[in-house]
């Protein structure tokens, strides 16, 4: 298995601990909005993108790509 590179990584996460901890790890992070968290929560976590529904996923992991 090759090892995880954190540049190319992304984290999916509901909560503002989910994006807080992708940014201490130096990992792009995707907030959903389908999950616990608010979109107000995941936004001052510093989320680098939001997410509406999981069939947006792909479109959205493809945006933080770009």
């Amino acid at each position: 298995m090759k090892p995880l590179v954190p540049e190319r990584a992304v984290m999916i996460g509901d909560r503002a601990g989910d994006i807080v901890g992708a940014r201490a790890n130096g990992i792009r992070s995707i907030g959903v909005l389908w999950g616990y968290g608010s979109e107000t929560e995941l936004t001052d976590a510093g989320a680098d993108g939001l997410c509406g529904t999981p069939a947006e996923l792909a479109a959205c992991l493809g945006r933080l790509a770009a």
